[in-house]
């Protein structure tokens, strides 16, 4: 069993291709959505994941208030550019 980040970092590079066609499960609210691998780097892990703008809107209507879609439609709808992301 590995139980230190360089260890950890060491098998992930040693195995990148092999697990960048990897996907993780992860319960967001009544749900459980699919993560695919997509990097592999020195220091970190990068996950991700499409979500479709049709699939957000069905996803609400159909009832799911506290899933993956509804987090992200919260997050575009309270979104305000700031003075410094404007420059």
């Amino acid at each position: 069993m590995i139980d230190n980040a360089e260890d950890l970092a060491k098998k992930a590079q040693d195995n990148k291709a092999g697990l960048k066609r990897q996907f993780v499960n992860i319960p967001i609210g009544d749900e459980e959505y699919g993560f695919r691998i997509s990097g592999i780097g020195g220091k970190s892990v990068k996950l991700e994941k499409f979500v479709k703008y049709d699939d957000i809107i069905e996803a609400i209507e159909a009832g799911n208030d506290n899933g993956l879609e509804a987090m992200i439609k919260q997050i575009i709808e309270d979104y305000e550019e700031d003075e410094e992301d404007e420059e």
